[in-house]
């Protein structure tokens, strides 16, 4: 690949109004996809876990295509989701006195996203299924139907196939999405190499609206996010990243306290010093006792006195320390 390839390919990586974060083959790939994507009027099928950022690609994709509405399934019931879909006319029951249009309608000549399609019901994936094949909506309540001109991007958590077997997603709609171009976003901890690269990008970013400046990020704080699971994928980790954003101190980028522990501590303080860095030893070592302390508590059940003496103190002293580094007594664990 030469140069001029190179940079093309940044420049349009720039310009998402999402940008894909990370140097690994997968987020190259989804870079890729979400370019040639932009430039195509196709629907889109995007699936991932939840938290891996769906919804941005899926905005991404829609390019500058307006207008562009989006509408999440899984915080709707089932007779919401059809008034916000197509609408409804005046003196519907249960419905507001005045007419509104559906977002199939505010939308003609653009794009719709509807995320999590899975959740919802079998009545309404017939429905949607329905507009997917005629692009005609007619509000509830009404005799006439319009055509629209629409590009649909759907996301869902899991394979369609997965979804079919568990009865969450209609054999019909399934049948069609395989029309779909399909765009499948990897979880974080596939990807565990552009981790340092979102860290950050979401630490500058949370910094610039804080109006702190640049913060140092100690490549020890960067080894502990890196092994974390990461269960909500990119959505949990940027919220991680802005509490450690907060908990920063003096220029420097701190863990919040239930990330560190004993293990990352001697490290941290190994390779200050090996580094000459400064660091303050006190500290370090509070965050290594209480470690300790916290690991014997749990081996014997809270029995603070087994515990004390399994660590050669007197039960005074592992008291003492219990206050001391603010370690929970066994009653208030319970």
């Amino acid at each position: 690949m030469n140069n001029k390839t190179d940079n093309k390919r940044l420049f349009e990586a720039e310009a998402f109004a999402y940008p894909i974060v990370g140097k690994s083959g997968a987020a190259e790939l989804l870079r890729e996809e979400i370019v040639r994507l932009s430039k195509t009027r196709k629907d889109v099928l995007v699936v991932g876990e939840a938290g891996v950022g769906k919804g941005a690609v899926a905005k991404d994709i829609s390019g500058q295509t307006k207008p562009f509405h989006s509408i999440n399934l899984s915080v709707m019931d089932d007779k919401e989701l059809e008034a916000a879909l197509f609408g409804y006319d005046r003196g519907v029951g249960g419905l507001p006195s005045t007419s509104k249009r559906g977002l199939f309608e505010q939308a003609n000549g653009g794009t719709v996203l509807i995320e999590e399609i899975e959740e919802a019901s079998f009545r309404n994936q017939l429905k949607i299924l329905s507009f997917v094949n005629e692009r005609m909506t007619r509000r509830i309540g009404a005799e006439a139907q319009e055509r629209v001109d629409i590009r649909l991007i759907l996301t869902m958590k899991a394979d369609p196939a997965e979804l079919v077997e568990k009865r969450k997603l209609l054999d019909e709609l399934y049948a069609k999405i395989q029309d779909f171009e399909r765009v499948a976003i990897p979880p974080l901890r596939q990807r565990p190499e552009d981790i340092p690269l979102l860290i950050k990008h979401f630490a500058n970013e949370i910094s610039k609206e804080l109006g702190i400046g640049d913060l140092v990020i100690d490549i020890n704080a960067i080894d502990v996010l890196v092994r974390q699971p990461w269960r909500e994928n990119i959505r949990e980790l940027k919220a991680v990243v802005d509490k450690c954003v907060l908990f920063s101190n003096e220029g420097r980028f701190m863990l919040p306290p239930e990330l560190v522990d004993e293990k990352t501590e001697v490290v941290k303080m190994i390779n200050n010093i090996m580094a000459g860095q400064e660091f303050v030893l006190d500290k370090s070592l509070d965050v290594i006792e209480k470690g300790i302390i916290e690991r014997a508590l749990d081996r014997f059940g809270f029995n603070q006195s087994k515990a004390a003496q399994f660590l050669g103190m007197t039960e005074q002293t592992f008291r003492y320390k219990l206050k001391r580094l603010g370690i929970a007594s066994a009653r208030s664990r319970v």
